[in-house]
């Protein structure tokens, strides 16, 4: 007969073999074949050690880090853009006309940029993001060098500074991790 500690404990050992990579399906196999034989006064710290295993093992698994990588540089660009949205409508309605277009565009930038990380991967960062980098950097430094101090361009500049740091951060991780991940691989870790 079944007691309901062992009919959790068994919910969370196919819990565990439904979250753990497949290079541990043989573990977690074992594992269910070995939960008959634990106490029933142990079974469900049994159930969540096998749990908490498939967890982390899944967590550091090579295709989740790279996944997780992805979707957090396409959702940072699209969570760039909407702010970059927010901020040319609140342009708008201070009628600066050459801010607001400057906010639509970079909204309009960091949009295809996410769209295009979204389709081709890492790639597509470092294709987009390296090119837009240095037309940032340019405009940055005529800002600085070739224009009279104003308001209006310490604006463009903090605001071109700061999409340069975003960019960076994206340019860094599509860089780092795949690389990272594959160092891993290589050293068996």
């Amino acid at each position: 007969m079944t007691t309901p500690k062992r009919s959790r404990a068994q919910a969370l050992l196919r819990l565990a073999i439904r979250v753990a990579p497949r290079e541990r399906a043989d573990w977690l196999e074992a594992m269910a074949a070995e939960i008959d034989h634990v106490p029933d006064a142990s079974v469900q710290r049994f159930a969540i050690g096998c749990l908490t295993t498939a967890v982390r093992t899944r967590i550091a698994s090579p295709a989740f880090i790279l996944a997780s990588t992805h979707l957090t540089l396409v959702f940072g660009a699209l969570a760039w853009a909407a702010l970059n949205l927010w901020f040319a409508g609140r342009m708008s309605s201070a009628d600066a006309a050459g801010p607001e277009m400057f906010g639509y565009s970079i909204a309009a930038a960091f949009a295809f940029g996410a769209l295009a990380t979204a389709r081709f991967g890492f790639r597509a960062v470092l294709g987009l993001g390296a090119p837009l980098l240095a037309v940032l950097g340019l405009s940055a430094l005529a800002i600085k060098l070739l224009l009279p101090y104003s308001a209006v361009n310490a604006l463009y500049f903090a605001l071109i500074v700061e999409d340069i740091a975003t960019l960076l951060l994206a340019l860094g991780i599509a860089f780092a991790i795949p690389r990272l991940v594959a160092i891993r691989q290589a050293t068996g870790q």
